[in-house]
């Protein structure tokens, strides 16, 4: 498990950040409804969850039209990731920089040979590999198109391809269908019902993959890994089916309004996103310098990004918020870098 996520929040006093720039998801979300279903719910607790969370299986299923063998629920995607790992423990991971960190942690726990080249040349190694791919990538918000993932993944069948869809509710881009791909047993989706609905602490993931495989992976799982309140939740959501964001041309349109403005500021460089976050770059400091200053003088609160491979102590992430609030993040930034020049 890797520390120093986003959304570092718990680590501040409470009311010290006034707006949190660093969790990629999406912070406006009404949970009114939920919140009084789960709160009507709350005997659930007297007793075990289902040991395996079929219910919201079934409900996935149903809504993504493959069978519920071909769904697995996972106690946030990131239990995913470590199961797959685990299954396929001993194999050669690519995994391209810089991405999610824990793609390489769950492979270095469960003794993967890690390369982060795409074209790996080290000739003495098994023509077998597992690619890791986050898409929308985090934390540089690209995203890898659909058929050329389509094309990869049927051109290698020695490869095991999980793709990492957690942000496919944050893109307007067209990316992976699982029942488009239910034939290959090559392929490993990971989705989050905990972005799409902007509910990380309820920890809601799931696979899908050829039935076969989803199996393989089920031998991996452990017994009421999902809270009762959680699955409970997740079956709410999901027959309700209402995305957190109401409107997602008009939010990734205010994220370019918010990149076209942090591009303004005189050393700041701000690299192009299909979804919600962004990657900059400072010139002048540290990225943990302005994400100290932001918070204790602005109660603004950065991701920095000198933990992901590839990345200097100059990379930061940010995600979109409201007008107002992200009119306030450029302002306190250029402040910040007139008092560095």
């Amino acid at each position: 498990m890797i520390e120093g996520h986003g959304d570092d929040l718990h680590r501040y006093d409470p009311g010290m950040v006034r707006i949190n720039f660093s969790s990629n998801i999406y912070q406006q979300a009404d949970h009114s409804a939920l919140k009084a279903h789960l709160a009507d719910s709350l005997d659930l607790i007297n007793n075990y969850p289902e040991p395996r969370p079929r219910s919201l299986e079934k409900m996935i299923a149903q809504q993504l039209e493959i069978s519920p063998e071909s769904v697995m629920v996972t106690n946030g995607a990131t239990e995913a990731i470590y199961l797959i790992a685990q299954m396929l423990h001993h194999s050669v991971s690519i995994i391209p920089q810089p991405t999610f960190n824990e793609y390489a942690d769950a492979c270095r726990i469960n003794h993967h040979i890690i390369t982060y080249e795409n074209d790996d040349d080290i000739k003495e190694l098994p023509n077998d590999r597992v690619y890791w791919i986050c898409n929308p990538n985090n934390p540089t918000g690209n995203v890898m198109t659909k058929g050329i993932i389509e094309y990869m993944v049927r051109r290698s069948p020695r490869y095991t391809f999980v793709v990492d869809q957690s942000y496919e509710d944050y893109t307007r881009e067209r990316l992976i269908r699982p029942k488009e791909m239910q034939d290959c047993h090559n392929l490993l989706v990971l989705h989050s019902l905990s972005k799409c609905y902007a509910v990380p602490g309820l920890r809601i993931g799931y696979v899908t993959g050829h039935p076969e495989v989803i199996n393989l992976l089920r031998d991996k799982y452990h017994p009421w890994s999902v809270s009762a309140l959680a699955i409970e939740a997740g079956n709410f959501l999901v027959r309700r089916h209402e995305p957190a964001i109401p409107d997602l041309a008009e939010y990734l349109a205010e994220t370019e309004r918010l990149r076209a403005n942090l591009r303004q500021i005189e050393g700041i460089r701000v690299f192009e996103t299909k979804t919600n976050f962004m990657l900059c770059e400072i010139e002048n400091a540290t990225s943990t310098k302005l994400k100290f200053y932001l918070v204790h003088e602005h109660g603004i609160l950065i991701r920095d990004c000198f933990n992901f491979t590839g990345l200097s102590d100059h990379f930061f992430r940010v995600a979109t918020q409201r007008p107002e609030e992200n009119d306030q993040l450029v302002e306190a930034i250029r402040q910040f870098v007139e008092q560095e020049i």
